[in-house]
């Protein structure tokens, strides 16, 4: 009698282990799953306000003097026109060691072509066209959110810049980021052509000879292939 309650109860037990066991996986199970579609839905929430954000701007900003007013620190200073000398040796600055660069980022690659543009789906079909450009004539084309970045993208475009041999900035837009990578550019003395397919809306302070105006993706490919074969071919 006495064993077959100890074996009752060593049943009950097991079952109770066994019961407890299934619900902390079941919860632990249910806890990863709700974590990963968290994560998608904020992921997806993000892009929709990044959307969001770049549309309402482009519209506040379509006004010249609105656009002065928000993004004055941006003007007073003329681009001076590329050329195709470049400093002998570039030393390390503090800002470019707050920003993870290190001696080995400072040696340009030869036929790199970093491009300047907006992440919107609006300028998909510039960036494909210029890079399609660059390859045709033997140069390598990247812009900064091919790699997959955690954090701040900003030293991972920092760094192409450095390396590149070529700068393209697509002003269109006035996308802000891009023209504060832009000056960061000219401040580093890289070589910079600008593009843009509406003149109208050039800031009035960005002036050079390589500012190619274009009215189609057709006429991109034309300007934009045989300056780059003039700039390589020096």
């Amino acid at each position: 009698m006495a064993e077959s309650i100890t074996l009752i109860i060593v049943a009950i037990v097991s079952g109770l282990i066994t019961l407890v066991v299934y619900v902390l996986f079941a919860n632990i199970k249910k806890s990863r799953y709700d974590s990963e579609l968290n994560r998608a839905i904020l992921e997806d929430m993000r892009k929709s306000m990044e959307s969001k954000i770049y549309d309402l701007n482009d519209k506040l900003l379509r006004n010249d003097e609105r656009w002065k007013d928000v993004n004055h620190l941006l003007i007073g200073k003329k681009y001076n026109p590329i050329t195709n000398e470049k400093r002998s040796r570039r030393e390390l600055s503090d800002f470019l060691m707050s920003n993870g660069i290190m001696k080995s980022d400072l040696e340009v690659e030869k036929g790199l072509v970093f491009v300047l543009t907006p992440f919107h789906s609006d300028f998909e079909k510039d960036f494909r066209t210029i890079k399609d450009i660059c390859t045709s004539v033997g140069l390598k084309c990247l812009r900064g959110d091919e790699n997959y970045i955690t954090g701040d993208i900003f030293p991972e475009i920092l760094r192409f810049i450095l390396k590149a041999d070529l700068v393209i900035a697509n002003i269109n837009g006035r996308n802000p980021n891009v023209l504060y990578e832009l000056g960061v550019a000219q401040t580093l003395d890289k070589p910079v052509i600008m593009i843009s397919k509406q003149p109208e809306n050039i800031p009035v302070d960005i002036k050079s000879r390589r500012f190619l105006i274009y009215k189609d993706i057709q006429q991109l490919k034309e300007l934009l292939k045989d300056e780059l074969i003039k700039v390589f071919s020096r």
